[in-house]
C-alpha cells in the first residue's frame, strides 16, 4: 500500500508541475501582446509627432507663398502711387498699402514662430524615432525569448506527459479514478500530505485516530474536511536513518 501512496504522490506531483507549465505557457500571448503593443504605441508617438511636422510645413509653405504673393502687390501699389494724381487717391492707396504691409508682418511673424516650432517638433521627433528604434530592437529580444520559453514549455509538457503515462501504471484503475474525480473538484489538487496533525491540502487538522491510521501506511484515506486522499509525509517517505 505504501507503494500505491507513492505512487499517487508522484502522479500528483507531475500534474502540478504540468499545471504550473501549462500556466505559464498560457501567459505567453499575452505577453507576446503586451510587447506588439508597446511598438504599436511607440510607432503612433513617432507618426503623431511625423505628422505635427507636415502639418507645420505645409502651413509654413502656404504663408511663404501668400507673403510673396502679397509682398509683390505691395510692390505694384507702391510703384502707382506716382501715377495717382488726386489726393484722395493717393490717400486711399497709401492706406491700403499700410493695411497690407502690417497685415504682411504678422504673416511674418507667424512663419517665424512655426519656424521655432518646427525646431522644436523635429527635436521631439527624433527622441520619438530613437525611442521606436529602441523599442523595435528590445521587442526583437524579448519575443524571441518567448517564442524560446514556447518551445521549452510545450517540450516540458511532452516529457511531463511522458512521465505522467508511466506513473499512471502504478495506480489501480479504481484508485486512479478517484484521483481524477478529486482533481477535477479540488482544483487539480487530489493528494495531500498530512504533517503533524494537519492536512496539508485545506490546512485543517484531522482526527487523532486518522493520524494514527495514516502512520500505518497500509490504507487509502480521505481527510474528512476537504475529501482528497491524505497520507503521513514521515510514513511514505520516512527520513534517511542518520549516519552513525
Amino acid at each position: 500500500m505504501r507503494e500505491k501512496l507513492k505512487a499517487l504522490e508522484e502522479l500528483q506531483q507531475i500534474d502540478l508541475e504540468a499545471n504550473e507549465v501549462r500556466g505559464a505557457l498560457g501567459a505567453i500571448p499575452a505577453k507576446k501582446t503586451s510587447v506588439e503593443a508597446a511598438i504599436v504605441d511607440a510607432r503612433k508617438a513617432y507618426d503623431d509627432e511625423k505628422q505635427r511636422l507636415d502639418g507645420n510645413e505645409r502651413e509654413r509653405r502656404q504663408l511663404d507663398s501668400l507673403l510673396a504673393m502679397e509682398r509683390d502687390k505691395v510692390k505694384k501699389w507702391e510703384g502707382r502711387l506716382g501715377e495717382i494724381k488726386t489726393p484722395r487717391e493717393y490717400a486711399a492707396l497709401s492706406r491700403e498699402i499700410d493695411i497690407a504691409k502690417k497685415s504682411n508682418e504678422t504673416q511674418s511673424d507667424h512663419v517665424k514662430e512655426l519656424t521655432a516650432q518646427a525646431g522644436e517638433i523635429r527635436k521631439t521627433l527624433d527622441a520619438k524615432a530613437e525611442a521606436l528604434s529602441e523599442r523595435e530592437l528590445a521587442a526583437q529580444g524579448e519575443l524571441t525569448e518567448l517564442e524560446q520559453s514556447t518551445a521549452a514549455a510545450e517540450e516540458k509538457l511532452r516529457e511531463l506527459d511522458a512521465r505522467r503515462a508511466e506513473a499512471a501504471k502504478k495506480v489501480d484503475p479504481g484508485l486512479l479514478a478517484k484521483y481524477e474525480n478529486i482533481k477535477r473538484r479540488r482544483a487539480g489538487v487530489a493528494v495531500a500530505p498530512v504533517v503533524g496533525m494537519t492536512c496539508k491540502g485545506c490546512h485543517r487538522n484531522i482526527p487523532p485516530q486518522l493520524a494514527i491510521t495514516l502512520q500505518r501506511a497500509n490504507s487509502i484515506e480521505t481527510c474528512p474536511n476537504c475529501h482528497r486522499i491524505i497520507y503521513s509525509a514521515d510514513a511514505v517517505n520516512p527520513p534517511a536513518p542518520s549516519p552513525a
